[in-house]
């Protein structure tokens, strides 16, 4: 997942909405445009490739409130990254044959629960 490397807070996130109701949290920074330069990257290393057709949107969130007692508020909704066809990937030389498509032969997923 894609961190901020300052000490900074991470007052803004991307989250990926699913078709299913779940979601997964993609990247947090410390700027809306942070996130905005860094959710993309994310795509590929957070977002599963059987998840990836399920995705409906990505919502750029901002924390609102003390630290210790607020909640995440949606301020924009993100383009959803084009993901290359499998068949695609393979005819270019790039397919890994693991099934994940992110060339490392891991998958990384991330859960959010929202109370």
């Amino acid at each position: 997942m894609a961190v901020s490397q300052t000490s900074g807070t991470q007052d803004w996130r991307a989250i990926a909405q699913l078709s299913s109701g779940g979601e997964r949290l993609l990247c947090v920074g410390e700027s809306s445009s942070q996130v905005r330069a860094a959710y993309v990257g994310a795509w590929g290393e957070v977002i599963r490739d059987e998840d990836r057709p399920t995705v409906q949107s990505i919502s750029l969130q901002k924390w609102i409130g003390q630290v210790w007692a607020g909640s995440w508020e949606h301020q924009q909704t993100l383009e959803v990254p084009a993901t290359p066809r499998k068949e695609k990937a393979e005819a270019n030389g790039n397919g890994n044959g693991n099934g994940n498509g992110n060339g490392n032969g891991k998958a990384h997923s991330a859960e959010v629960a929202e109370s």
